[in-house]
């Protein structure tokens, strides 16, 4: 039975010693880990210089050994010790490593000799590789280049691109065929050795849709019966994320707390906060995370006093590849005052204050002028009607301004109150076209959408809808509240649909989709000349003129959806206690006429 197999040495020198220091690797080229287990010593083995030693490596279970092809190796496979295939001993003596390989076992062939030939590495084959670092970006096909020089029909040899061991095949090719047994799981349909250039000695290997994992360096091998040699080749990969997105996340510490969110970057790239004169500002906290795709988002957060003047940026930039993606925002003025408590008071009592010399002079008009009730009635409407706007928008809270809703009382004078301070909670919302159904078309800017008849050539990705002719917005909001106008363009006829509203970022992309809370989904819906909100059943919403200019509210810490009339300020419908599991929340719409064009405005009530 074939046991162990050692590798003796008649004589110890000073070269040995670092060979007993390093790693000595076994590379069985014809089977693979799992047929195949290979036990050392579990120990360091200790010897004097101009002894003779044996380091110990066998099989498990045992097996015979006689017919496979086994190297020992230093710390690369071109530094080979000992070489050994089907019986016989490969390659030609180094004078400064004298070894001969020790079969134990009836079935092992024994050799006599005490200097077995090693391989040569460089007097037949030299591979020459590009001499600098290759750059690609993440989904793109990349070219590997290798050259035999002088240039030799490769046809016959044995090629092998590996990454930092042999175990760590990327691609593997033998006497005009592909062999795929130990190529790694990660490479798996993405690989092909160019065959055109193989009887001119070119290496050349392609990868197809690049990953994240595909950066660093690769080896490529070349093999004959008697000779080896490889060369390196590096490849750094990268991609560009998408724009920051700017949200406020509330008070803190005296000023505005503000958050800035990318993706899709690679690798790790800075987030820094710049004010209007181009200056840095000092984050108060960072983090980062990757994806399964190996793609990192960065988040970063600043608190904001009155003193930045002028629109704030949040700037994402990667050295390594120099590129930067930038976003800006500008706070409103009385935000700041709200981060004072004792302006917060200020302003109540001088609200208060304001409030009673309207009543005082209102009563005294009354008593003295005797205003007939028509046009009492008239203002109690106006009042009415604002307050409402104001509690549906502002829900009252211990914080900041959002704690001042009993202002609807001054009637009139809420309005432009309401206009100037929703406006500075307005982010840019965009479109993102690799959701959009292949029916949809997007435009340049990202601000519109249109059905189209004839079905778009976009690819089949599992970001995009496939059933509903629906797309999502490209900001994802997980905290604050956030606000969006959207108008549907073009003539209502009576077959004319639509839908806007948010879904969580999660949402069912395939197939057919339940257009409801309970699928993720809160949205309000224009059919047949009629609004209806997409709750389970629907429900009929009763309004005249039906509104075509939306404000859509979202409000993530109190997980409520509200939807207003950009054109007189009433409320159309409003999802309290939505349900966003803690799921990140994007803008969504829908549209099912020709026609019709949903469009993302910049503007207030």
């Amino acid at each position: 039975m074939g046991l162990p197999w050692d590798c003796g040495r008649p004589s110890l020198t000073s070269h040995a010693r670092s060979l007993l220091s390093s790693l000595v690797t076994l590379l069985l080229l014809q089977l693979g880990s799992a047929q195949l287990r290979v036990v050392g010593p579990g120990h360091s083995v200790t010897a004097t210089v101009g002894q003779d030693v044996v380091l110990p490596c066998h099989l498990s279970p045992q097996r015979d050994a006689g017919t496979l092809d086994i190297r020992w190796i230093r710390n690369e496979f071109s530094e080979t010790v000992h070489h050994y295939r089907n019986g016989e001993q490969l390659g030609n003596p180094p004078p400064q490593t004298p070894s001969k390989f020790i079969p134990v076992g009836s079935h092992h062939p024994q050799t006599s000799s005490s200097s077995i030939p090693v391989l040569s590495n460089s007097s037949q084959l030299r591979v020459v590789g590009p001499g600098h670092p290759l750059t690609a970006t993440v989904g793109q096909d990349v070219v590997l280049p290798c050259q035999l020089s002088p240039q030799r029909d490769a046809r016959t040899l044995e090629v092998r691109w590996i990454r930092h061991s042999l175990s760590e095949t990327v691609h593997h090719y033998r006497n005009g065929e592909d062999l795929y047994e130990e190529q790694m799981e990660a490479y798996v349909g993405r690989t092909e050795l160019a065959r055109d250039g193989l009887s001119a000695g070119s290496l050349d290997l392609r990868i197809t849709r690049l990953r994240p994992s595909d950066d660093g360096q690769y080896v490529c091998t070349v093999e004959d019966a008697d000779a080896y040699n490889e060369a390196i080749v590096e490849l750094e990969v990268s991609a560009t994320g998408t724009d920051p997105h700017l949200s406020l996340g509330g008070y803190k510490a005296g000023g505005v707390r503000v958050l800035c969110r990318s993706a899709g970057w690679y690798p790790l790239p800075q987030l820094l906060w710049r004010d209007a004169r181009g200056q840095h500002l000092p984050s108060v906290s960072q983090t980062h995370s990757q994806d399964q795709e190996g793609l990192f988002e960065i988040e970063g957060a600043i608190i904001v006093t009155g003193s930045v003047e002028g629109p704030l940026s949040c700037v994402v930039r990667s050295s390594s590849i120099q590129q930067e993606r930038e976003s800006s925002l500008h706070i409103a003025a009385p935000f700041f005052h709200n981060a004072q408590p004792w302006m917060v008071a200020l302003a109540l009592v001088l609200v208060l204050l304001a409030v009673s010399i309207g009543l005082a002079v209102y009563l005294f008009r009354k008593k003295a002028a005797k205003k007939d009730a028509k046009l009492v009635k008239q203002a109690a409407e106006i009042e009415e009607k604002d307050a409402r706007l104001g509690e549906s928008l502002f829900p009252p809270t211990t914080e900041g301004i959002w704690g001042l809703w009993f202002v609807a009382a001054i009637g009139e004078k809420l309005t432009p109150l309401i206009d100037a301070f929703l406006f500075s909670f307005v982010l840019k919302v965009t479109l993102d076209p690799h959701t959009a159904h292949p029916d949809l078309v997007v435009c340049q800017d990202y601000s519109s959408v249109r059905l189209e008849s004839e079905w778009q050539q976009v690819p089949d990705i599992p970001e995009r809808f496939d059933y509903w002719c629906c797309v999502l917005g490209h900001e994802e909001f997980r905290e604050g509240r956030h606000f969006w106008v959207v108008e549907a363009e073009g003539e209502m006829k009576e077959e004319s649909w639509w839908a806007v509203g948010v879904a969580r970022a999660s949402v069912k992309r395939k197939g057919d989709i339940k257009t409801s809370p309970e699928e993720g989904i809160w949205a309000v819906e224009y059919d047949h000349g009629q609004l209806w909100s997409l709750t389970r059943p629907p429900t009929h919403l009763s309004l005249s003129p039906v509104p075509t200019r939306i404000w859509v509210c979202l409000d993530c810490t109190q997980q409520q959806v509200s939807f207003i009339s950009a054109d007189n300020g009433v409320e159309i419908f409003s999802f309290t206690a939505a349900s966003f599991n803690g799921e990140g929340i994007r803008p969504w719409f829908c549209l099912e006429t020709e026609g019709i064009q949903l469009c993302l405005r910049d503007s207030t009530l």
